[in-house]
């Protein structure tokens, strides 16, 4: 697989990117095994696509299913083979969301965290309906979405110019372009950033300059400038909200 704007970035991502809570972990697992008629919990098998370092990998895991974990960029694969090398029903895959390289007709479940806003939704849709099992798959996407929205689109743009949009956008634009009919719910993430993971934080985005670049100084200037303005007794508490849109697609004959 080809690097992705994240490369080079995957250390970061794993320090600085907040993980998503349990209460979330615990609705995906309620939604999965909700569907009796539909998906035998016996035999239920998730794909992560975009699962960068393993941040929904892990805990998917731990639900006690089988998980294949699709990730295209090397850097983040490393991470996530790292962080997933003791789960036996982890299988790391370098794959795209338009070639995940499954088995056809061999997932029951297709999640996607703080991703889905890359993928083409018709090769996505393909893709899925060949890895699907039994005409059906239930799609869940999650967003931790922050209040630095807002600041990062006023104050940011990308190497193109092009103005930075945040993840609520994200979210919003995903759920009309891969969903028909979704469930959405919320759930509160809050985050507590010292200096250093909030650092770690802003060097995980995919416009953020590598420390070799030229631009990295004056970028980590206002990287620095945004805590300080924000932090409370050398914390920044940010009330991240964890987003997360289901729906159980059916396709078929």
């Amino acid at each position: 697989m080809g690097n992705t704007k994240f490369h080079g970035k995957a250390q970061a991502y794993d320090a600085g990117r907040p993980d998503y809570p349990a209460v979330a972990i615990r609705y995906i697992d309620e939604l999965i095994r909700q569907e009796p008629s539909a998906i035998d919990d016996s035999e239920t098998t998730i794909a992560d696509i975009g699962a960068g370092t393993g941040k929904l990998t892990v805990p998917l895991a731990r639900l006690g299913l089988p998980v294949y974990a699709v990730e295209p960029d090397a850097d983040m694969r490393a991470e996530l083979i790292d962080h997933t090398r003791r789960l036996d029903n982890v299988t790391v895959v370098s794959g795209t969301a338009a070639h995940t390289a499954l088995p056809v007709h061999g997932v029951d479940v297709v999640t996607v965290a703080q991703a889905m806003h890359w993928f083409n939704p018709d090769d996505f849709a393909v893709e899925c309906r060949r890895i699907a099992r039994d005409g059906r798959y239930l799609l869940i996407s999650l967003y931790n979405v922050t209040s630095f929205d807002s600041a990062m689109r006023r104050e940011r743009r990308d190497e193109y110019g092009d103005v930075i949009t945040g993840s609520i956008q994200h979210f919003s634009d995903t759920k009309s372009l891969f969903f028909r009919n979704p469930t959405v719910r919320a759930f509160p993430n809050p985050m507590h950033y010292t200096k250093e993971s909030w650092r770690a934080y802003m060097d995980s985005h995919s416009h953020s300059p590598l420390p070799d670049d030229p631009d990295y100084d004056a970028y980590r200037v206002w990287v620095d400038e945004m805590f300080d303005q924000r932090a409370v007794n050398s914390v920044l508490i940010d009330d991240t909200i964890c987003m997360v849109a289901s729906e159980l697609i059916r396709f078929g004959v």
